[in-house]
């Protein structure tokens, strides 16, 4: 038996799963809030789905390798269920099972964490906060594709993201190109598997062995490029119908977004290709000067949702919020006002003041233990004001955490400085 004065040093948490501390949820909280008004604005509504659903639902579209990242469990009645992996397969099945053909089109969006089954190493996580959007029904795909693209940008650009841009690519414009090359479907999944994988040696390689003046050309596609004359050129030289075509479905798009001056937030990737099968048309990633980790990506999934009943066309995008926070970086999120109040004259009166300082939509954090405190504890626990209340409750201190300075106020005279703080 273990002896309960022993301290366990053992104690983890399982793999790929953290704690949040105040701050930090706070900040999340702020980033979802400011994304919600976009979403709201722009005619989006909120699901919610369950975060566990059966297997064989979300296994359809997710492909062979994603059915070992599931994180699996055994039902009371022995059914095997699942972590949701993403949003965008439930939102599916809930549209095909639920919607009818006369409420298209739909706008859904969502803020969820999803999980994803890891191999245990230190860095890799398992849950995926996510918010992002779904817009279902429409058959403009052009305008409908336009509109996610816009949101997305309207999102990041309220969120102060900074020196952000949007790879985009087709899964068409690499069927396109799979056509060109006259591959059978054997060589078209190892390819596809190597551009997934972001694998440019052995897709170079692999092309060599077929043509190598082709492998040179499908290899310049590869590359990020802003210059869409220059894709245009080469697509010409191409001949390939399907893969003319994909170009011209984004040539429109791109002059569309140019017409909002959004075309400077774009680059052409041709090497994205997502790790879920469901996707059939426009790919997108997202990406900050920053960091190198992709904050969100999203795209055309038409086929997806007849799966689980009424078939519709659907677009859309998921943000990493875990992401988008380190992208954000130093940028003021929490406008909130917050007081450290401290005294003594105990519980009663502390509290008293307190609630007439929150009467004025300021948040106030009562400090009852006899503790030394400084600016560096207090702005930890994102205070700007520490407040000191004398013995009578006629006097206080006042010290700003930030800058350190301090006052002796009137209790009355400090609480008409604080309407004007409030709104500083």
């Amino acid at each position: 038996m273990f002896k309960a004065e022993e301290k366990n040093n053992n104690l983890r948490l399982p793999s790929g799963f953290r704690d949040i501390f105040p701050l930090e949820s706070s900040e999340r909280n702020e980033i979802k809030k400011i994304i919600s008004s976009v979403f709201k604005g722009w005619g989006y509504g909120e699901v919610k789905t369950p975060v566990m659903e059966y297997t064989e639902n979300i296994s359809i579209g997710v492909g062979s390798d994603w059915k070992n990242k599931l994180i699996n469990f055994i039902d009371i009645d022995g059914s095997i269920i699942s972590l949701r992996a993403d949003m965008t397969i439930p939102i599916a099945r809930l549209a095909g099972m639920r919607i009818k053909k006369d409420q298209l089109p739909a706008r859904f969006c969502y803020f969820c964490d999803a999980f994803r089954q890891i191999e245990s190493q230190i860095g890799n996580k398992r849950v995926y906060s996510q918010a992002g959007l779904e817009f279902l029904g429409s058959n403009n795909r052009l305008d409908a594709d336009l509109e996610v693209l816009m949101v997305l940008i309207r999102v990041l650009k309220a969120l102060g993201t900074g020196d952000f841009r949007i790879g985009q690519g087709h899964i068409g414009f690499i069927n396109g190109l799979f056509d060109w090359l006259r591959l059978d479907d054997v060589s078209r999944r190892e390819l596809k598997g190597h551009i997934v994988n972001k694998d440019f040696i052995r897709i170079e390689d692999f092309l060599k062995r077929i043509d190598g003046k082709k492998a040179k050309i499908f290899m310049e596609l590869m590359h990020p490029e802003s210059d869409i004359e220059k894709i245009s050129d080469i697509v010409s030289d191409i001949g390939e119908k399907s893969l003319s075509d994909v170009f011209e479905y984004l040539n429109k798009l791109y002059l569309k977004l140019k017409e909002y001056a959004y075309d400077k937030y774009f680059i052409f990737d041709f090497s994205i290709i997502r790790d879920f099968d469901y996707y059939t048309g426009l790919l997108f990633e997202v990406y900050s000067r920053d960091i190198t980790e992709i904050i969100g990506s999203g795209g055309r999934y038409d086929g997806l949702v007849k799966k689980f009943g009424t078939d519709m066309p659907a677009t859309g995008f998921a943000l990493d919020i875990d992401i988008l926070h380190g992208a954000i970086g130093d940028s003021d999120l929490i406008n909130e006002k917050k007081i450290m109040l401290s005294g003594q004259d105990g519980p009663a009166g502390l509290i008293g003041l307190a609630d007439r300082i929150r009467d004025l939509n300021i948040n106030v954090e009562i400090l009852y233990d006899e503790i030394d405190i400084n600016s560096e504890f207090a702005l930890n626990k994102n205070c700007g004001l520490m407040a000191e209340v004398s013995a009578d409750l006629t006097n206080i201190k006042v010290i700003d955490s930030g800058s350190g300075s301090s006052s002796i106020k009137n209790i009355d005279l400090f609480l008409n400085e604080l309407k004007k703080w409030k709104k500083n």
